[in-house]
């Protein structure tokens, strides 16, 4: 059976990345007041099968995970 160990330090930074990109482009959604410790992910955003949390958005024509970088292209 194939071990699932994470995501490797490249493919991290390559999400953190994409993360960063989305955010500054959809800043003006994201309200500034919330000022808690949880990581916020934009509005609109769906529920991720691999890692339930609702921060997946459409980047680069692929549906993507911006908590475990999960990627669905279609």
């Amino acid at each position: 059976m194939i071990r699932d160990d994470g995501l490797d330090e490249h493919q991290q930074k390559l999400v953190d990345e994409k993360r960063r990109e989305f955010e500054n482009q959809s800043q003006a959604a994201i309200s500034d007041t919330e000022e808690d410790s949880t990581p916020t992910f934009p509005p609109g955003s769906r529920l991720c099968l691999k890692c339930q949390t609702k921060a997946v958005v459409l980047l680069d024509g692929c549906m993507t995970c911006l908590n475990c970088g999960d990627s669905k292209c279609g």
